[in-house]
């Protein structure tokens, strides 16, 4: 089906039932999330931070047997504040630096006096001094300018979590919406439409920066 999402729950399983077709269930106690999106794949790495956490990666009868890429360990700079968090080889915290229930994947950097909040940063992003980022998930390779803000510590009501994608670069002293969805690849260029370096809150950079130029 060329229309198809290839989603279980959306498209193939219903398509079973119309085609009455057998479908067998499998009684599963332990963990599970769909994580098909953004704001899913925050709450279960928020999950993982939770007390007890919903899947303790530290249980040592539970193998974890996908291989891990070796890096250095981690480097964290004087007076940095890391507060409920996992933070992951190769990272480097810049001094000053608060992170806050939030997870650092391999080889992130973070400059003195950046502040992450409840957030989600993925391989290699580098949050340039004095960023801050609340309830945001940032992608591999995603560049966050110095002094930027990319989303929301305060309650936002219906706006959902704020994605940075993969590779983008959001420039210095911009701020970022909550709920906002800035594209993958994204340059500096792509954020000329906003005169006052604000995102409104809920935006989608790529749109948005199209019909404002």
């Amino acid at each position: 089906d060329p229309d198809s999402e290839h989603d279980f729950g959306k498209n193939i399983l219903p398509k079973m039932v119309a085609d009455h077709r057998n479908i067998f269930a499998y009684p599963y106690g332990g963990y599970w999330i769909d994580v098909g999106t953004i704001d899913a794949y925050w709450e279960a790495h928020m999950d993982l931070l939770s007390s007890p956490p919903s899947l303790n990666l530290n249980d040592r009868t539970w193998v974890i047997h996908t291989r891990s890429e070796e890096r250095p360990p981690v480097r964290i700079g004087a007076d940095a504040k890391i507060i409920d968090s996992m933070i992951t080889d190769g990272s480097v915290i810049g001094a000053g630096a608060v992170i806050e229930r939030s997870i650092l994947s391999p080889g992130v950097f973070v400059g003195p006096g950046a502040v992450i909040r409840e957030s989600v940063i993925l391989n290699d992003a580098y949050i340039e001094a004095g960023a801050h980022i609340d309830r945001a998930l940032v992608d591999k390779i995603a560049v966050i300018g110095k002094n930027a803000r990319v989303g929301s510590w305060q309650d936002m009501g219906d706006l959902k979590i704020t994605s940075v994608g993969k590779n983008s670069r959001v420039p210095p002293e911009f701020t970022i919406g909550a709920g906002s969805i800035i594209g993958a690849d994204c340059t500096h260029e792509s954020f000329a439409g906003f005169s006052d370096m604000t995102v409104p809150a809920g935006s989608d950079v790529e749109f948005a920066s199209r019909i404002r130029r």
